[in-house]
């Protein structure tokens, strides 16, 4: 029916222009945070970008570092032994 056909069409009309705008303003919050287009394209934050935008994740990161590297110090240590 034609008036169901209006409905339609509108709604179809203003998912369009809220996808329109949604792709707007991640293309512009990627260009404006400094860090992002990189991460993006290749994978890798810098510490002090991690550290700023997501302190938990950063602080979950740190303390992985920090077991592995102490466990590292402990072979090269332990590896002494053996030269």
């Amino acid at each position: 029916s034609i008036p169901l056909r209006r409905i339609a069409i509108l709604l179809h009309a203003w998912s369009a222009l809220i996808l329109i705008a949604s792709i707007i303003v991640h293309v512009y919050a990627a260009i404006w945070v400094k860090g992002t287009i990189r991460a993006m394209t290749e994978g890798v934050v810098t510490d002090t970008w991690a550290k700023k935008n997501h302190p938990k994740w950063y602080e979950e990161i740190m303390e992985a570092r920090a077991k592995k590297e102490s466990k590292q110090q402990a072979f090269d240590l332990g590896s002494n032994d053996f030269k």
